[in-house]
């Protein structure tokens, strides 16, 4: 976790506060087709230009942002004008937008204005490193390179304001990032400068920067400490030339680090060197005092294998305090230390009244190649549609779900039976097992499944069954024309889903030419409908609060950023209004990583039935934050997540709606399987 005094430094860094004015009737005009123009992801050259001339710079500034999250290239002449612009705030929101749409063409725009001898807000010129880094290219490294080395005629502040966001993005450009510039700050004075040149040299494993990372696991800085702890892999020591031993003992000595984020980093990476001599080092962390320490010790424990490391992993499972997240991961980790202990232990799951328990099982089965078809035969027979559906993913995957496996013959068989069954969640399992197989006596049942899951307010079982018949379309070329007659003809028809539409679009242009363009999305919303949502979140005085109350855990506050995100706040809070999320679990939990929900039937598959488009904005995953989980762009619905640790790679990808405030004790403590007793407002 971020030590109090960091996180408050870095949140001055990265955040953005919207200057906000009165409520008139003018402006509300004004911002509500922009949000309604970008919901429908529909590029209307006048609307948009009509919002980048409004009088009023906040009109200005969102018409800047909506331009970016369409991504319509034809949008990047009508913001470059605005990197001229009166207001600070339109131009940071200008360069954020060249940043999403990604496009070369305005590399030279952008240093051109940060060369400009005129006034650029410190904001702007951190935003301009980081769509620099986003849209990458050789001329966008080499002019970060040159700044970053400072041999450039920028004045002092400015290279100073360029340089965090360079850092700290600089892993987007790849092979093209200035490595050598980057190392220079890789043991700077400035905490958040160390921390940032770390992050991105041990993301693209730096071969120079083995030795600094080497030195950083002693840093005084607990935060510069859980960074290097994390990257310090035996990937990296191979690639740096590092001795494999110099590194596992700074890795064992991390282990009795005072901070719960460096002993996880440390014993996830002391786990890829699979020495199992080092499993003596690990056992200790079996009784730490941070939950999540502990299910990062079990896990590690499996990859490290030994007669050591499977003792510790039988006597673990049988203590009476070990949590239930403890033992679900002692069972997975036997899978991969010791198939004989976890063969006996499954048994027990596989029987357990819980279906978590039964699906945990299964999953652990599956890691196992090859595997015995008589257990997921047996899942397949469950009372829980949800186990059954688990059967089927956990046998694809023990047979390998590669498009080049062999065929299971046993697995087909069972997936064509499920194919028609009611429940959908077993439906999108058997579609999916049955793709690398998939026949042309499929298609009549494909098309029944289809036609049968048109009712599903979930969109799993309709784009599992879109992906089989995608597949058969390879070996069957001309299948669109085929399924034109009556008895297929139920196929061709439009869906009304945008994701789908999407995935046609992408992957298959025959079906997408008969589906049409998934442009404008009918978001079923009035154009009151959006002046309600800017008075509402654009124009509040306030953001909205929530706060969650976690059994055993205590509550953790949360400020919503309607801000920023709307419509993601929105639809947030219609979720919660339903308690929607009261009586769940925490489906996923990461030990530093992530905490997720949102999942009601508690296996990570499920949703509320509907999908809002992602927003994008400025906000930075540096604190906990709360950020949409996805499947693909636009297909946020219920699941979401806080992350524990700051997780720079999640940037610009993963709407950030929320921001945890006051304490992060309990937040830290969440462990897998923990019940949110409520969320309320």
């Amino acid at each position: 976790m971020l030590p109090r005094a960091l996180a408050l430094t870095l949140l001055s860094a990265v955040t953005w506060a919207i200057p906000l004015t009165a409520q008139d009737p003018t402006q509300v005009e004004a911002l509500a087709p922009l949000v309604m123009t970008e919901d429908r992801r529909a590029f209307d050259p006048v609307v948009l230009a009509r919002g980048l001339n409004d009088p009023d710079p906040l009109v200005r500034q969102t018409a800047a942002t909506t331009v970016g999250r369409l991504g319509d290239r034809r949008g990047i002449a009508m913001l470059l004008p605005l990197l001229a612009d009166p207001d600070r705030n339109v131009v940071t929101a200008t360069f954020f937008a060249l940043g999403l749409m990604r496009d070369s063409s305005a590399v030279d725009a952008i240093i051109a204005r940060l060369r400009a001898p005129d006034s650029l807000s410190a904001d702007a010129v951190g935003e301009a490193a980081t769509a620099l880094a986003r849209i990458g290219g050789s001329a966008a490294a080499r002019f970060t390179g040159v700044v970053l080395s400072g041999a450039t005629d920028m004045p002092f502040a400015r290279r100073a304001a360029f340089a965090p966001n360079a850092l700290l993005d600089g892993w987007q450009l790849g092979p093209l990032m200035p490595a050598p510039a980057m190392l220079y700050f890789a043991d700077d004075t400035s905490v958040d400068l160390r921390w940032r040149a770390l992050y991105a040299l041990g993301r693209l494993r730096v071969p120079a920067a083995g030795r600094a990372l080497q030195t950083a696991i002693r840093d005084q800085t607990p935060f510069v400490r859980e960074i290097a702890a994390k990257w310090l892999t035996r990937k990296f020591a191979d690639t740096s030339g590092l001795a494999a031993s110099a590194v596992k003992a700074e890795l064992a000595r991390a282990l009795d680090d005072d901070q719960p984020g460096v002993r996880i980093n440390a014993v996830t990476s002391l786990a890829t060197f699979a020495d199992s001599g080092s499993a003596n080092k690990v056992m200790p962390l079996l009784a730490d005092g941070d939950p999540n320490v502990r299910v990062a010790a079990v896990t590690a424990l499996g990859e490290l294998k030994g007669s050591i490391a499977t003792r510790a992993l039988n006597a673990m499972m049988d203590r009476k305090d070990a949590t239930w997240a403890m033992r679900r991961a002692g069972l997975a980790a036997l899978a991969r230390a010791d198939t004989a202990a976890f063969a006996r232990r499954a048994r027990t799951w596989r029987d357990s009244a819980d279906f978590r328990g039964r699906i945990a099982a299964l999953q652990a089965w599956g890691s196992l190649a090859p595997a015995d078809p008589a257990v997921f035969r047996a899942g397949l027979g469950d009372r829980d549609p949800r186990v059954q559906a688990a059967a089927l993913d956990a046998w694809r995957g023990a047979r390998g779900s590669t498009a080049t496996a062999v065929a299971d013959t046993a697995l087909t068989a069972a997936a064509r039976s499920r194919l028609l069954v009611a429940d959908a969640g077993v439906r999108a399992a058997a579609a999916t097992a049955l793709r690398p197989a998939v026949a042309a006596q499929d298609l009549d049942p494909l098309v029944t499944a289809w036609r049968q899951s048109q009712a599903d307010p979930e969109s799993d079982a309709r784009l599992a069954v879109f992906g089989t018949l995608r597949a058969l379309s390879r070996q069957q070329p001309q299948i669109v024309a085929t399924l034109d007659d009556a008895n297929h003809r139920a196929f061709l028809e439009r869906p009304a889903d945008p994701i789908l539409l999407a995935e046609a679009t992408r992957s298959w242009p025959e079906l997408a030419q008969r589906w049409g363009d998934k442009w404008p999305i009918d978001t079923h919303l009035t154009l009151d409908d959006y002046r309600t949502l800017v008075r509402t979140y654009l124009l509040a005085a306030d953001d909205p609060h929530v706060t969650i109350e976690v059994e055993g855990r205590g509550t953790i506050e949360v400020q919503l950023l309607g801000h920023e995100a709307p419509l993601t706040v929105a639809n947030f809070l219609r979720l919660v209004d339903r308690h929607y999320f009261d009586g769940n679990r925490w489906h996923r939990v990461v030990p530093n990583f992530v905490v997720q929900d949102g999942d009601r039937a508690g296996t990570g598959n499920g949703g509320p039935g509907w999908s809002i488009r992602d927003e994008i904005n400025r906000e930075r995953y540096s604190l906990p934050m709360l950020g949409m989980a996805l499947s693909g762009p636009d297909t946020g619905g219920s699941q979401w997540f806080i992350n524990l640790s700051a997780q720079p790679h999640l940037d610009g990808h993963y709407t950030v709606f929320g921001r945890v405030t006051g304490s992060y004790a309990g937040l830290a403590r969440i462990a897998q399987g923990d019940l949110i007793r409520s969320i309320h407002r």
